[in-house]
């Protein structure tokens, strides 16, 4: 089918608060997305798992969703092996009558609770789409209120964000090559089949289970950030199931083999790294203040100057917190809460309080706050049960192989040319060391789609670079690429009327915007 091109005019879509692609004088130009050909049969030998319908019951927590579960088999290549067990959680469209079936939604992670997710589908999604669409959040496998895995304690999780990431002695180097050794062995055997199993491909294949459980011919789908792995490979399994699809702000999942690095490839990584780091560091720096209105510095090199002495100083003495359970601020706590902190800008006046604190007043308190904050821990030290900590190791184990690159150290002269950089995002041995569960198989995605898949990104994301998103668009045949000229990670109900315009037209009047469109600032 070639669809004619139309140019639509802006304005409300169907009830949305929101305007409907406007950018300025210009919009997208929009071509209208209809569904032909067959889909494929579901899967003969999991029969035993498809097509049994959610029994949905009202949440017991808040009667405006309804909650079930779906049962999927542990490993897809064993289906009448071990099985768990996938919670769901539904916002019923609001306007039955113009319902056009169930969208699936993750926040990303990996692990990241779809659950809490769609708590916040009133305030992410628009009118139109909340009219139009049961959206269906689900905790990925393992994950919160799917049959969690119990995997690292709290104990566990403190020794790895309080880790020294600049070891100096041989004994300080060979305990940090020790560390993520025996957390993959212990996680792996403490948390049984499941843990081994925990990758983006079983989740990919547990969301075509989930899709049949509710009744929709096609998958509808919107996934942001690690979300987009989800989205990917889905297209690539189940290509004449996609039905709408938006990936926000995307991860490349390529993982092809690679040849060992030289040193120069090394270091050109990593200088980049360092460079893109510093800038950071720089926007930061001109927002703390000039001269006598930032606590840290009179400019740039005056802060980076005092985070790293602030940093080396923790390194041989931590700094007292007044909190019972972490009563020292260690260097592997702050490097940490600067560099989560870094990636927030809304979070920077904070920070600088913090830092304030911790380096003119020898207060640590404030400082390690943040940090815990950054990891959902509490002042009790624990965590909650459905914590990315907990398990994003397993998929990042399950999802990524072994690469020459992994715990690649540059030279000398790069980290001493970025001294900061250096200390709070340094190069640390392999976490996945000694991982004997399930990897991924499909290294390289190249889903031919019929319908137009939305990627979209925006082109100040740090988190995740636009050329990334770029790049997955490329991979998917017949996608739309659109680039919105904001900050931030995550484009679509991030109150930018543009991004939201495009992906709620495209979802709920089935309009693809034209390849490569930007909405601009």
């Amino acid at each position: 089918m070639t669809p004619t091109t139309t140019r639509e005019a802006s304005g409300g879509s169907g009830g949305s608060d929101r305007s409907d692609g406007e950018n300025g004088d210009e919009e997208p130009e929009r071509t209208p997305i209809t569904f032909t050909g067959p889909v494929e049969p579901d899967p003969a030998e999991l029969a035993a798992f498809y097509g049994k319908p959610v029994a949905w019951q009202e949440c017991e927590d808040d009667d405006l969703y309804d909650c079930g579960t779906v049962t999927v088999p542990v490993d897809y290549a064993k289906p009448r092996g071990a099985t768990t067990r996938i919670a769901l959680r539904r916002l019923e469209a609001s306007i039955p009558a113009q319902r056009m079936g169930s969208l699936f939604i993750n926040p990303g992670g990996p692990g990241g609770s779809g659950i809490d997710f769609v708590n916040d589908a009133p305030y992410v999604f628009g009118d139109a789409v909340r009219e139009r669409y049961d959206v269906i959040g689900f905790d990925p496998r393992g994950m919160g209120e799917s049959d969690p895995v119990d995997c690292m304690s709290d104990a566990d999780l403190d020794a790895m964000y309080g880790a020294d990431p600049t070891p100096d002695t041989a004994a300080e180097r060979e305990a940090a090559r020790r560390a993520p050794v025996e957390r993959v062995r212990h996680c792996l055997a403490r948390g049984g089949a499941l843990t081994a199993h925990m990758g983006t491909e079983s989740v990919a294949r547990d969301l075509d289970v989930l899709r049949s459980a509710v009744g929709d011919e096609r998958l509808n789908y919107y996934g942001v950030s690690y979300g987009t792995m989800i989205g990917a490979l889905y297209a690539d399994f189940f290509t004449s199931r996609v039905g709408l699809m938006v990936l926000d702000s995307a991860v490349v999942p390529d993982a092809l083999a690679e040849e060992a690095p030289s040193r120069e490839d090394v270091d050109a990584a990593a200088r980049g790294a360092a460079y893109d780091f510093d800038d950071v560091v720089d926007d930061f720096a001109g927002e703390c203040g000039d001269g006598a209105d930032c606590p840290l510095g009179a400019d740039t090199k005056a802060v980076v100057a005092a985070l790293v002495g602030f940093l080396d100083r923790l390194d041989r003495r931590p700094v007292a917190t007044g909190i019972d359970s972490l009563p020292a601020l260690t260097e592997g706590w702050a490097s940490m809460a600067i560099d989560e902190g870094l990636r927030d800008r809304e979070s920077w006046p904070d920070l600088v309080d913090a830092l304030d604190l911790a380096i003119n007043e020898d207060d640590g308190e404030a400082l390690a706050s943040f940090a815990m904050g950054t990891v959902e821990r509490d002042e009790d030290g624990s965590y909650p049960e459905a914590n990315f900590g907990r398990t994003h190791l397993l998929v990042m184990c399950a999802d990524w192989p072994r690469s020459p690159w992994d715990s690649v150290v540059p030279s000398k002269d790069v980290l001493d040319n970025h001294p900061l950089w250096a200390r709070v995002q340094p190069a640390r041995p392999d976490p996945c060391s000694g991982w004997t569960g399930a990897v991924r198989q499909t290294l390289l995605v190249g889903a031919d789609v019929s319908t137009p898949v939305l990627v979209i990104g925006n082109d100040g994301d740090r988190t995740t670079p636009i050329e990334d998103t770029e790049a997955l668009a490329g991979e998917i045949v017949r996608s739309r690429f659109v680039t919105v000229e904001a900050e931030g990670h995550g484009a679509y109900g991030r109150g930018n009327d543009c991004a939201d315009g495009v992906v709620d037209a495209y979802l709920t009047r089935q309009l693809a915007p034209e390849n490569d469109f930007v909405c601009e600032s």
